[in-house]
């Protein structure tokens, strides 16, 4: 479903449109207001390109982190699911024989 969403980005205004079933685009939207408005904030004197690319980073830094950490997660998931695997295995033997 196309949802519709706002976005204020450096004294600019977008009315924009996307679709993505999984995702509240608007919580996007504000998500990058938020990092906008915090480095804006931080680096005044700036020009708005510039400014662009230091929110840019920032998105982007955010995003591998939580790739990072989510990657930690799942690799701790997997281990965890193969050692409780392993002793369901061995139980199962026990109950075989």
């Amino acid at each position: 479903m196309l949802q519709k969403f706002r976005l204020k980005f450096l004294g600019n205004i977008y009315e924009l449109q996307g679709e993505d079933p999984g995702i509240d685009l608007q919580e996007v939207a504000s998500y990058v207001e938020q990092k906008a408005a915090e480095l804006e904030q931080k680096y005044s004197t700036l020009p708005p390109a510039k400014l662009m690319v230091l929110v840019a980073m920032g998105l982007g830094k955010d995003y591998l982190s939580a790739k990072t950490r989510l990657d930690k997660l799942q690799e701790g998931l997997s281990l965890k699911v193969k050692v409780i695997s392993k002793k369901i295995d061995a139980e199962l033997m026990k109950k075989k024989d």
